[in-house]
């Protein structure tokens, strides 16, 4: 682990070399929220003006083994998602393999707002969240290499020893086995729910951790926050996001059998809280709820299919 107030030498020197040699780091301090890297908030002062980057540190050994090149996976993101319009963080450079910075890391600016979700104008919030597909799913990315893949193979699924209702279990396990649905395919944040969204007052200021992100299918961006958006606040929530994208984006940002496969993701489970959500507020939920939840869900999805 970093200390979280001073970097060694070698990662503020290559921050310099990044920025050029008359700046220089002012203040740092480590951000909350994120369970696979460190980030850390940069104040940088050159020529008389201070100017704030973020810095990650890719700090996840298993994850690095699995995918070696995720700095230059999220710079490749990064530099498409700036041609979307989006309010989104900015490459400066990155440290591909951790050459200089002794682990693979990432430089960019930093996007203004914070994590909020506890909102005063919930239909709101969900709203822009929405309305942020369209100029997302604009982009083609038909040269970008990163392709989606599901995390969890389908075809080793196995019904959950938890589960309170194995045969929809089966039922839909059967469902992803089977070939997808034609979908367009465009790029995606591929991890885009709340905890990556920025907000100042009730606006959605920028969209954050795209270090997933990849050419994939149009309507995952849309379930995997359902998939969020229901464990964290159950299934009205998922189902009034969905009505809003459908009503901005038009009927090709959702399908049910992309629920199913953002749903799989958590299998075999038992569910557990994500340690960030009672960070920022949201009290209440244990795994027994998130389970209930997801099988409620479930129900839902499967009756559509």
């Amino acid at each position: 682990m970093i200390n979280s107030t001073q970097l060694p030498p070698h990662i503020t020197s290559w921050v310099r070399s990044a920025l050029g040699s008359t700046s220089t780091t002012d203040y740092i301090r480590q951000l909350q929220g994120s369970t696979s890297a460190e980030l850390f908030l940069l104040d940088i002062s050159e020529g008389g003006k201070t100017t704030q980057l973020v810095l990650r540190l890719l700090t996840n050994r298993q994850w690095l083994l699995e995918e070696p090149g995720l700095a230059e996976h999220e710079a490749g993101a990064l530099r498409l998602a700036s041609q979307s319009g989006l309010p989104v963080p900015q490459l400066i450079a990155f440290d591909a393999h951790g050459s200089r910075c002794g682990l693979p890391a990432v430089l960019m600016t930093r996007v203004q707002g914070e994590v909020n979700l506890l909102p005063a104008d919930f239909d709101g919030w969900l709203r822009q969240m929405a309305a942020a597909l369209a100029p997302l799913h604009a982009l083609d990315a038909d040269d970008l290499k990163w392709k989606y893949y599901s995390y969890n193979k389908p075809e080793k699924l196995t019904v959950p020893v938890w589960s309170a209702r194995p045969d929809l279990w089966q039922k839909a396990i059967q469902i992803v086995n089977q070939p997808a649905p034609p979908t367009r395919h465009c790029f995606i944040h591929r991890d885009y729910h709340p905890m990556n969204t920025l907000w100042q007052g009730l606006t959605l200021s920028g969209i954050v951790d795209w270090i997933n992100a990849c050419r994939g299918p149009e309507p995952y961006d849309l379930a995997w926050n359902r998939l969020n958006l229901m464990s964290m606040y159950g299934l009205q929530a998922a189902d009034r996001l969905r009505d809003l994208a459908i009503e901005i984006c038009g009927t090709s940002v959702w399908h049910p059998y992309w629920d199913l496969m953002a749903l799989i993701e958590l299998l075999p489970g038992p569910l557990e809280v994500y340690p960030p959500w009672p960070q920022f507020g949201l009290d209440g939920l244990t795994s027994t709820l998130l389970c209930t939840r997801a099988e409620d869900y479930l129900t839902s999805l499967v009756g559509l299919l």
